[in-house]
């Protein structure tokens, strides 16, 4: 895994949470508009396997994982995962829920820098889902209450270190993350 594209990566991630969440929050975006945005980014997507988009490709070389199985698949997902959030709860919980994803994931890369295994994975580090779980709380925390944000942040994060599948297919953390946090803050 290349380095340096997945410290890009991860503040991408860190600032498409903070847009989609501010978009959101005045009102620009909503729940059909992301729908749009997700079809639309799925046929970009498709495209730009056939055809060289200028932009799109410069921006898949600089930010894609190599060998997904569809170019952008991490940005595609982390919108599902947003649409998900938006669909199932009330809206303070869908954007805590977008900040425990932005913040929380993304800071939990830090702890590949990480010495202790985390028990719940074979891959990742407890340093990186501690610093995940502060991370997405404090974001969550400007929506829902810190108690809320707090269970809501170490509940998704100690899931998503546990590489749940189905199929024996791997579930994206980026539509697990929000899902689990949402469901665990609507219980306060």
């Amino acid at each position: 895994m290349d380095k340096g594209v997945e410290f890009k990566r991860q503040v991408f991630h860190l600032v498409l949470g903070i847009i989609l969440v501010y978009l959101l929050y005045i009102d620009v975006l909503n729940l059909q508009a992301m729908f749009v945005l997700l079809l639309a980014g799925i046929a970009i997507s498709l495209a730009s396997r056939k055809r060289d988009l200028i932009f799109i490709n410069w921006f898949l070389r600089n930010f894609d994982r190599k060998g997904e199985s569809l170019p952008g698949y991490g940005a595609l997902t982390y919108f599902l995962g947003s649409i998900i959030s938006l669909g199932l709860f009330r809206r303070e919980i869908a954007l805590a829920s977008i900040f425990v994803l932005g913040f929380g994931d993304s800071f939990c890369h830090l702890g590949r820098f990480g010495r202790i295994k985390n028990p719940l994975s074979r891959t990742k580090f407890l340093e990186g889902t501690i610093l995940g779980v502060i991370a997405g709380a404090l974001g969550a925390s400007l929506f829902v209450s810190w108690q809320a944000a707090f269970f809501g942040s170490l509940v998704a994060m100690s899931v998503e270190g546990l590489e749940l599948a189905i199929f024996k297919k791997k579930i994206d953390d980026n539509l697990l993350i929000p899902v689990v946090a949402g469901f665990i803050m609507s219980m306060f």
